[in-house]
Parts: C-alpha cells; sequence; structure tokens
C-alpha cells in the first residue's frame, strides 16, 4: 500500500507572535516573529532588518516572550507550543541552545475556552492563565527540566492577567480582569511564593463591562492601562484611589487586539484595533510626593495598517506590525502628516492566510492557485504559482532578435540598445519611451552582434566594445577606434567579457585568446593579446568570472566546454593554466557555460543541446567540484545570461521554457518564467524603464518589470471585505466570489460595493423568522463576478438579511450546454445552533455583458449546503444532517431525486467518479456511491471513529485524506479483508496518522509544480491543502517499495539532529485529541527529510550513513550521495 509523503509548498505566513529584544547580543536589537511551527529572527541595522537564523520548532507556537536571568547579558527566548511544550532557548556562538525544557500540561488540568495570557515577571517567573480554576507558574535555570507548579485561583470567568512593575524586585504583582454576577472587576493581586497564593492587594475596581485588554505600565508610573470598547481607564497598583478615565470619539465601538511600549518609562504605548487604526496612547504624569503620578489620558490617531495581532517598536520611529488576517509590515511613524496619515510602509511581508478556500486554475498553459485568504478589510483573493511574473511596460515588433545589450554612454541611465539580427545589428536610441534607430560610433551594422557593452563603467570612459564574428571593437565618444581580428581569418566563435576591466576573452575554433583593451594617458586606444591558448578540441562555449562572480572585478577564471570530447575545463587567467578538467555527463553538445556565485556558493552551469542542464558545486580555491545535478529546462538549445533584480544577480535561462534561477537557503531554485518563449534577454535601466528585463521571443522585444523573484509569486487581490468561497468559470472568463462584510462607522471600499452591475435577493419562504427586523444583522453576505484576467469586479449580487453564501461552483447540468455559478446560502441567526433554511440557487453571467448576472432559479432547503459539487451532470449537496441529489429539469429547475440522512452535520463533501466522501463535523468520513440506474444512494463504507471534521479529498475511489479540528490529519480506506456489516457497509479503516499542527481548511486534488520527467521517485494522487496559519502542503502517495527507505531516513535524521524543544519526533507527530494520543503512521515528514539539503555537506553525508538499510529495495541506492539525489528530486515536487 502507498505511503502519504507529507510536505509544505510554503510554510506558514499568519503571524502568531513577535517580540523585540536583545537576543543574539547586548547591544544587538533583534525582532523575533514565529509563524507556524518556525521562528524567524532578524537583526535590527542601519540597512534595515536582517535575517539572523530560522529556527524549526516542533510543534505549532502559541506565545513567545522574552526573559532575562540576573546574570545573563542578553535575554533567552521563552517558546510555548500548541501542545503545551515549553522550552527557553538562547542565542550563543551562531546557533541556538536549549537553556530549559519541558511540557507543562497537568494530566487532569482543563483548559479556558478562547483565552490564554503568558506573563513574564522581570525575574524571570513565568505565569501562564490558561486553565480552568489555576495560575501556572514556571521557574527555569539553565541546563534543568523547568519546574512548573499550580497556584490556586478562584475568580470567575478570567479574561485577561498580567504581571505588574513594582518597586521592589520580589514583589509578585498581578493585575487582572475578572466578571462576576456584579459585572467586571479589575484586581491586583500578590503573589505569596512560599504560601503559593495570591493576596489582594488593592481593593477591586469595577470597571466598564466591555473592558477587554490591560497594558502593564512600567515603574516609575506603575499600574495598568484598561482598554474597553468605548473608553479607556488607568489605574495605579500602589494607590487605591488613583483611578483616571478617558472616553473620547476615536474610541467608539472599538476592539482593541494588540499594543507595544513606545517609551522605557511608560509614558507612549501603540495601540490597534479591529479596524486596522493605529492609535497613540499618551500618559501624562506628574511628580508629587509619592513619586509620578498620571494626570491624564490621551489618545490620538496615527493612521491606517494591517489589522494587527502584534505590535513591536523597535526603535528610531520603526514598528512591526504582525497580522493574522492581512500582511504584515514595518512602518516608520512620522512626525508631520502626509496624506492624512502619520505612517509611512517601509516594508511588506505578504501573508495569504488565513486560507478559506481554494481552488485551481490554469492561466497561459500554467497552474495557479487562486485563495480565499485575510478576513475583513484585509481579506483578498491571493494568485499563486509556482514562477515569476513579467509585467508587460513596452513591447517593439522587431522579429529575428538574437542579441539584446544595453549602453550607458554619457548618462546615469542605459541611453542606447543594441540589437543583434541574424544577419546585421540595429542600435536604437531610447527617449523617454521612444525608441529610435540611429547611428553610433562606428558600430558595425553590417554583422550581427555577438557582444556589445560599455567598459570601464558607464560614465568614466565612454568607452564601447563591440565583437562581432571577424572583430573585435573598442570605440570612444570622441572618435577614436581599435579593431582586433584573429590570426589566419579565424571566425570568433563565442565571447565573455568583463566590462569593468576590460577582459575580453573569444574563442576561434580550437583557439582561446584572452585579450586586455586599454586606453592610455593620452587617450590612446589599445587592444593587447595577454594569453592564447589551443585546445584539443573545438570550443563550444565559454565564461570568465572570479570568486564572488563580482562585475566589478576582474576576472581571475575562465571555464570552457568542447563540442567532440563533451568536456570541461576551468583555466586560469591571465596565463591561462588549466586548473580543473571534467567529462561532462551528457553526449549531448555543451551550447551554453556560465560560472556564477550565488549566496556564496560558487556554481558551474551547463546547459546542453537537448534542453537539459548540468550544475556542480565548485570550489574556487581549490579548482573542484562536487557531484552534477541534472534538471531540464527545455526541449531546445538553451543559452544562459546573468540578469540583476533589485540589486541582486540571478541567472536567466533563455529557451522554450523560460526559467530564473536563484538561491534560497543556498539551494538553487529554477522557477519558470510566464512568457512561452525567449531566444535573449538582457538587463536595462533607462529614465522609464528604470530596473526591468528586455525579452525576445524572435518575433518582438518586449521591456517589462519583474516579480519579487521567489519559488512561490504571490498576487494579491484586495477585496475589503471577508472572502468565504471561490470558483472559477472558464466560458466566461470569471471568477465567482462569496463574500462577507461588517459595515462599520468607517467608510472603506469593498468588492461588493464597487461592482459595476449590482442586484439582491431576499429567501421566499414562510419559514423565515418573524422577528427578522428585530435582530438587525452585523454583516452582509454577497455573491460577486470578477474578470478572470483584470480582476475588475462586474457584479455584486446581495442576499438578504441573516443570509450568508457558504458554498460555490460552476457547472454544467444533464442536456444543458450553459454554464451556470450555483450557489449556496444558510440563513443564520445568533440564538440559533443550527441552521434551519437556506438556498440553493443557480446564476448564469450573460457572456455579451459580464456585468449582468441572471437568477435563473432557486430552491430552499432545510439546513446549510456546506458543500456543493456536479456528480454526473447532478446536483448534489451536503445539507445539514443529509446529503442530496437534485436533477436539472427541462423547465431549467432544481428538484430533489434522492436523499440520505445518516450524518449529524455534514460540512463538506468531494466527489469522484460516482463516489461522494463526506465529511461529518462528528462522525469522521463517509463513502457513498451514487446509483445511476437506481436514482439513489447506497453508503459503501464509514468511519466508526469519532473525528470532528473539517474537510476531506478522495485519495483514490477507496481511500480519504481526512482533516479534523484539532489540528491533524488521517487518511482512511475501505477494507474489503473484513466482512461488511449487518447493513451491508463495508469499514473504513484508518491507515495513518498524524499531527499537521495547522487547520486544515480545504484540500483539492491539485498540484502546482509539474512532476518533473525526470525523477528518480514518483508519485501518484497529488492533493493540496491550505491552512488558518497561511502554508500551502503537498500530500502524495508513493510506492510501497520506498516505504522503509523514507521511514529510516526520518528516523536517521531526527535521531541527529534534537529540536530545540527537546522532544522526540514521534512525539511532535503523534495524531492528539484531548487524552486520546496515536502514534504517527502511514505518514512522511517531508519537511524533515529535505531539511538535510539545507546542512553542511558532510554533516549530511555523516547522517545518511548512519541510517538503517535493512528490508529497503534492492534497487535503491546505499550510498549518502545517491540518496541526497534521490532526496533533491523530492524538494522538486513542490
Amino acid at each position: 500500500m502507498p505511503i502519504s509523503y507529507c510536505v509544505s509548498s510554503k510554510k506558514a505566513s499568519v503571524v502568531v507572535d513577535s517580540v523585540v529584544g536583545n537576543f543574539t547580543g547586548h547591544e544587538n536589537v533583534n525582532l523575533i516573529v514565529a509563524r507556524g511551527n518556525t521562528i524567524d529572527v532578524q537583526l535590527v541595522s542601519p540597512e534595515g532588518l536582517k535575517n539572523v537564523c530560522q529556527i524549526p520548532i516542533y510543534g505549532q507556537v502559541l506565545s513567545l516572550a522574552l526573559v532575562k536571568a540576573k546574570r545573563d547579558s542578553r535575554q533567552s527566548l521563552v517558546v510555548l507550543t500548541e501542545k503545551w511544550h515549553m522550552s527557553i532557548l538562547a542565542y550563543r556562538d551562531g546557533a541556538i541552545v536549549t537553556r530549559a525544557a519541558g511540557c507543562i500540561l497537568d494530566p487532569t488540568g482543563r483548559t479556558v475556552d478562547n483565552f490564554f495570557t503568558l506573563s513574564v515577571h522581570r525575574s524571570g517567573l513565568i505565569a501562564i492563565k490558561a486553565f480552568e480554576g489555576i495560575v501556572k507558574l514556571i521557574q527555569w535555570e539553565a541546563g534543568a527540566d523547568l519546574r512548573h507548579f499550580n497556584v490556586r485561583f478562584d475568580f470567575p470567568n478570567v479574561s485577561e492577567f498580567k504581571f505588574v512593575d513594582t518597586t521592589e524586585d520580589d514583589v509578585y504583582r498581578a493585575a487582572f480582569i475578572f466578571e462576576d454576577d456584579n459585572g467586571k472587576h479589575l484586581q491586583f493581586s500578590d503573589l505569596n511564593m512560599h504560601d503559593k497564593e495570591f493576596r489582594p492587594h488593592l481593593r477591586q475596581t469595577s470597571i466598564a463591562a466591555d473592558s477587554s485588554m490591560l497594558i502593564p505600565v512600567p515603574s516609575p508610573i506603575s499600574g495598568v492601562v484598561v482598554l474597553g470598547t468605548h473608553s479607556l481607564l488607568y489605574k495605579s497598583s500602589e494607590n487605591d484611589g488613583e483611578v483616571v478615565p478617558y472616553s473620547s470619539p476615536l474610541l467608539e465601538n472599538t476592539i482593541f487586539t494588540s499594543h507595544s511600549i513606545v517609551d522605557p518609562t511608560g509614558e507612549r504605548f501603540i495601540v490597534s484595533d479591529t479596524d486596522g487604526r493605529l492609535l497613540m496612547l499618551l500618559l501624562n504624569a506628574v511628580e508629587n510626593q509619592s513619586g509620578l503620578s498620571v494626570k491624564e489620558i490621551r489618545i490620538d490617531l496615527l493612521g491606517d495598517t494591517s489589522v494587527a495581532e502584534s505590535i513591536n517598536y523597535i526603535d528610531n520611529g520603526v514598528v512591526f506590525i504582525g497580522s493574522r488576517f492581512g500582511d504584515s509590515q514595518l512602518i516608520r511613524l512620522l512626525s508631520e502628516k502626509t496624506n492624512s496619515s502619520y505612517i509611512s510602509v517601509l516594508d511588506t511581508y505578504y501573508n495569504i492566510g488565513p486560507i478559506r478556500d481554494m481552488i485551481m486554475v490554469e492561466s497561459d498553459g500554467q497552474p495557479q492557485l487562486v485563495t480565499c485568504s485575510g478576513a475583513e478589510k484585509d481579506g483578498s483573493l491571493r494568485v499563486i504559482r509556482n514562477g515569476i511574473g513579467i509585467e508587460e511596460l513596452a513591447t517593439v515588433d522587431l522579429p529575428g532578435v538574437v542579441g539584446i545589450f544595453p549602453i550607458r554612454l554619457d548618462s546615469s541611465a542605459d541611453n542606447y540598445v543594441i540589437v543583434s539580427l541574424v544577419e546585421e545589428t540595429h542600435v536604437l536610441q531610447i527617449t523617454g519611451e521612444e525608441l529610435e534607430d540611429v547611428q553610433f560610433l562606428q558600430i558595425d551594422t553590417a554583422l550581427p552582434t555577438m557582444f556589445a557593452g560599455t567598459l570601464f563603467g558607464p560614465n568614466d570612459s565612454g568607452l564601447v566594445v563591440q565583437v562581432t564574428e571577424r572583430q573585435v571593437r573598442l570605440m570612444s565618444n570622441g572618435g577614436l577606434s581599435k579593431f582586433w581580428e584573429p590570426a589566419n581569418g579565424e571566425m570568433i566563435s563565442k565571447v565573455a567579457v568583463n566590462a569593468v576591466s576590460g577582459q575580453v576573452c573569444v574563442a576561434a575554433r580550437d583557439h582561446v585568446y584572452f585579450l586586455s583593451c586599454i586606453v592610455d594617458e593620452m587617450g590612446a586606444l589599445d587592444i593587447s593579446v595577454i594569453a592564447e591558448k589551443q585546445f584539443e578540441d573545438e570550443i563550444a562555449c565559454l565564461d570568465i568570472s572570479n570568486e564572488g562572480d563580482d562585475a566589478d572585478k576582474p576576472a581571475t577564471f575562465m571555464v570552457l566546454a568542447f563540442w567532440r570530447t563533451f568536456s570541461m575545463e576551468v583555466v586560469q587567467l591571465p596565463d591561462l593554466k588549466t586548473v580543473c578538467q571534467t567529462d561532462l555527463p551528457s553526449r549531448i553538445v555543451p551550447r551554453s557555460i556560465i560560472a556564477t556565485c550565488i549566496e556564496d556558493v560558487h556554481y558551474l552551469l551547463v546547459a546542453f543541446g537537448d534542453g537539459a542542464l548540468t550544475y556542480y558545486v565548485f570550489d574556487i580555491k581549490t579548482g573542484t567540484h562536487g557531484e552534477p545535478k541534472k534538471s531540464s529546462v527545455g526541449t531546445r538549445p538553451p543559452s544562459l545570461h546573468r540578469v540583476r533584480n533589485k540589486n541582486r544577480q540571478h541567472l536567466f535561462v533563455c529557451s522554450d521554457r523560460p526559467m530564473i534561477i536563484f538561491s534560497s537557503s543556498k539551494k538553487l531554485v529554477f522557477s519558470n518564467v510566464n512568457v512561452k518563449v525567449v531566444n535573449t534577454v538582457c538587463s536595462m535601466s533607462s529614465r522609464v524603464y528604470r530596473d526591468c528585463l528586455v525579452i525576445s521571443d524572435g518575433n518582438c522585444m518586449v521591456f517589462g518589470t519583474v516579480d519579487d523573484i521567489q519559488k512561490v509569486h504571490v498576487r494579491t487581490i484586495p477585496m475589503g471585505e471577508s472572502v468565504l468561497r471561490v470558483a472559477h468559470q472558464k466560458s466566461s472568463g470569471t471568477y465567482g466570489v462569496c463574500s462577507s462584510r461588517t459595515d462599520t462607522r468607517f467608510e472603506r471600499i469593498t468588492a461588493s460595493k464597487s461592482a459595476i452591475g449590482k442586484s439582491l435577493s431576499k429567501p421566499k419562504v414562510t419559514a423565515t423568522r418573524n422577528d427578522m427586523n428585530e435582530t438587525p444583522p452585523k454583516s452582509t453576505s454577497s455573491f460577486i463576478v470578477l474578470d478572470h484576467n483584470t480582476f475588475q469586479v462586474l457584479h455584486s449580487h446581495t442576499f438578504g438579511p441573516h443570509e450568508t453564501a457558504v458554498s460555490v461552483i460552476s457547472g454544467q447540468f444533464n442536456d444543458d450546454n450553459n454554464s451556470y455559478y450555483i450557489v449556496g446560502t444558510a440563513l443564520v441567526y445568533p440564538d440559533e445552533s443550527e441552521t434551519k433554511i437556506g438556498r440553493i440557487i443557480v446564476f448564469e453571467v450573460d457572456e455579451t455583458d459580464k456585468t449582468k448576472l441572471r437568477f435563473m432559479t432557486e430552491i430552499v432547503v432545510r439546513g446549510a449546503p456546506m458543500g456543493i459539487r456536479i456528480l454526473n451532470g447532478k446536483l448534489v449537496a451536503a445539507i445539514n444532517s443529509s446529503v442530496r441529489m437534485f436533477e436539472w429539469t427541462a423547465e431549467k429547475e432544481l428538484r430533489v431525486e434522492c436523499s440520505t440522512f445518516n450524518h449529524i452535520a455534514a460540512v463538506d463533501l468531494k466527489v469522484l467518479n460516482e463516489e461522494i466522501a463526506v465529511a461529518d463535523v462528528m462522525r469522521s468520513v463517509s463513502l457513498l456511491s451514487y446509483r445511476t440506474l437506481e436514482g439513489n444512494f447506497e453508503e459503501v463504507a464509514k468511519d466508526w471513529n469519532s473525528e470532528w471534521m473539517v474537510t476531506c479529498e478522495f485519495i483514490t475511489a477507496e481511500s480519504i485524506l481526512g482533516g479534523e479540528a484539532h489540528l491533524n490529519m488521517f487518511t482512511v480506506e475501505v477494507d474489503k479483508s473484513r466482512p461488511v456489516t449487518d447493513d451491508g457497509r463495508y469499514v473504513l479503516e484508518p491507515t495513518g496518522y498524524w499531527y499537521l499542527g495547522e487547520l486544515t481548511k480545504v484540500m483539492i486534488r491539485a498540484v502546482l509544480v509539474p512532476q518533473p520527467d525526470d525523477n528518480s521517485i514518483r508519485y501518484t494522487q497529488p492533493i493540496m491543502y491550505g491552512t488558518n496559519q497561511g502554508s500551502l502542503g503537498l500530500v502524495v502517495q508513493i510506492d510501497d517499495m520506498y516505504k522503509k527507505f523514507l521511514l529510516s531516513i526520518e528516523k536517521a535524521i531526527s535521531d541527529a539532529e534534537k529540536n530545540c524543544m527537546q522532544i522526540e519526533h514521534s512525539t511532535y507527530r503523534s495524531f492528539t485529541y484531548n487524552k486520546r494520543i496515536e502514534p504517527p503512521s502511514g505518514f512522511i515528514d517531508g519537511d524533515l527529510i529535505e531539511s538535510i539539503l539545507d546542512m553542511d555537506r558532510s554533516r549530511a553525508i555523516e547522517i545518511l550513513e548512519k541510517a538503517n538499510t535493512k528490508g529497503w529495495d534492492p534497487s535503491i541506492p546505499k550510498d549518502p550521495v545517491e540518496i541526497l539525489k534521490i532526496i533533491d528530486d523530492l524538494s522538486r515536487t513542490h
């Protein structure tokens, strides 16, 4: 039976928590951000944030905090995970060190619903309020297990708990909010460490019922600020009578989300709310006989940001906004208003979470995911593809282009482009957005150009070099020129140039000439031969480079590949002495070669005539290289070019499958470009076309800007409201989106309000409640139609009060060639535990005028149609406890054909052929089959375990992948070896249990990266999933012959590389729900296995040598180097 290989395609992007402090050094300022199961440590520098390290965590991070022991010069990091594992981490000698770790969960502990807080006293004592009737206190010391104990805490309905500053270090004072029958109260209590109890310090203070957050104020002011939806309150922790209330029009219906201290003295704080507003809270403190006393509170609006989950004031007015529902931001606070705001956005960190729904769509032959991401004002559609987009700025129709070379002469920007055609050359002058064909210097326009460029810097000398098949031409802006030709009339076949030093290397058949272009003190030009060498074979391609592949330094070596011997040679400059000679792994003629350095790793890359590419890691000091790695970059001869984007160098592969090669975590990444064919390319930056690429497909030249170069590219379509469901309709060229918006007093642009066409409908049923108008809804739901190219909002259909769109698909019915959008809605009332009424509505987009949406028909259903699918031209829907089949009549109406009622509440439904998988909120998954001839359902099999389901997807017709509400995954399969039950059903037998650590919201049968043809391990049945943390993952099935191999590699890595949480990998990945624990089985941790590719190669080989090879299939290599190749192949599947 195949085994499930689970791996992240894109790590979590939702910010769970963040802190600022001195982690890597006592003088360093670090921003530390937790996302999912990783923690990013960054150093604050004058140039911005610099990545220090990424810490993998065995668990879903719940909270972060910084703590400083008495004798420490720097702070340590407290990490708490969702399974209640805690560790104290330090940064020592460039590595993460675990100072203490342990599990703080009590066997009988019962967590409080929807409340958790972690607070650190300045002595290092950690308090957690998350369990009924107790406060958990954690003490620690380096090198020992965490010691934790419980303190009785009988206050009811606690909603906030924080340590507050006092003038004495040994006083452990806490402030907290609790609620009893008399309302909400603020209480200060001191912890008696000897008796392990809290004793009231001051009398409790009654506070507003809407109070929700405490901000501790540091000494010497001390006390807390209580935040409510309509007012603020300062309360001293020393003086019973010192209470300062505050209200403002800015605080009307304000729900605060986060805060950060600005001044160490506690006079200024930054706070944020659910509307994305950033406000400055100021405490006006004056000195009196008892010390500092707050006399006044003021709050000012700074501007709008993403809705903040965490705020960190860094320094010098720079603030980090970590968001759960939108993109995180790095902002600067301004002293004066600019565009009605005191905020300037310095950087944006994209976040595609939480993902509510997603679909796979093919665009220009390339698959792309469209996700429903974020919520409320930060709600958006995200278009995600594996590749890099080029945004077209201008095009020039010019067929036959084989080379493009920018020239920058007496200018700070490129002002000429030399374009080489098959038989001639053109010089185009750039004037604004215009290109004009001109005569330029003594450029030879009668022959094609192999290279052209400016020498010795763009503005210094005004020298231009041109290389044709006949000669090298050196020309100055003053009219001087110098020519050089190979001896015996040989033709130049290849050229490589270092423009800064004037080095030119040309090949003529089997000869190589190393030339130097100079201008002497008198201004005379000269081209001299520094060295020449004859090789045994004709040169097919060459390149020159240096240590670091630094374009601002002279080249120090040359790399060549040959026609007939299929070999590669590295020679040093200037004497052309051979350093390294290697036989290439292919018997196809090499067509392009390049030596480069990316992320401090040197590479040699060779492209062959059949579209294959081989690359080596190259040690420039010893002249040796590693084992070759292969990739396919097309079907015709590719060419390799250096390009620059945002001051970083990358490689562009010109072919019928163009790619950009860049590095991530010191691994080469091959990313597709969204154009079909590229024959040649160059980087250019003119006054109008800044930092762009010029590409040619042989018919026209395109000037375009490049997306951020990364493995997965994300495009954001802001919606301004929560996006719930999405569908794509190819025939009309549209997307259909279900959305929900909450109208507040702050007017904002939303997709549903800005549509060109608008319509509305309400349920026409007598069963709707009579008191509908007495309970005004908090939100409005709509069905929105967008153009699938421009994402223009074409039409918005608004549903009735209390009605929410819960599902949407696009499909065709039997005997009807038209495509329809089918939308499921539910009437949701706050006082009802279950939806009683819903609708299924059929819409049609007018293909002649897409701004018009036809309301075709509707059918009222008793419940919420959470899942709808087309099966054999009919509509199948999961509605509360039932699954129903609807047929499409000749009158274009929906009519119930058959139903089954064997569920508590069906939350998801998928179809494959005639099989239906149903996910039940409590009863796991079941497998139905639609009997076409009989016109009814048959329940084929059922999982009798109780799983709280969120989503599911077919692996095969008889096996299902499920995602449940406690961050776990599992697989089940029809067990035909066991007899059917009395009612004729098989059992869906569990075949795998897995703790993912994130809530899986959606699963689809799709893959973002096509499986490479030359992969050593083939996979089947790919399923992509999206989570509430904004991660995308892939689950594929790998043949059983690799099971023992992958499990032993997984164990070897987990045994060798201990995680900072100090728990076993098997403990981390155990399927867990309350007291139920299932050991991980049936799944392979792809993230763990592929992490070996990021290790030092010698360390990776050392680990693989210790792998237990017993039971491996004989065809699987046992050599660590070969195993690394297999793992590298696995990493290319996503």
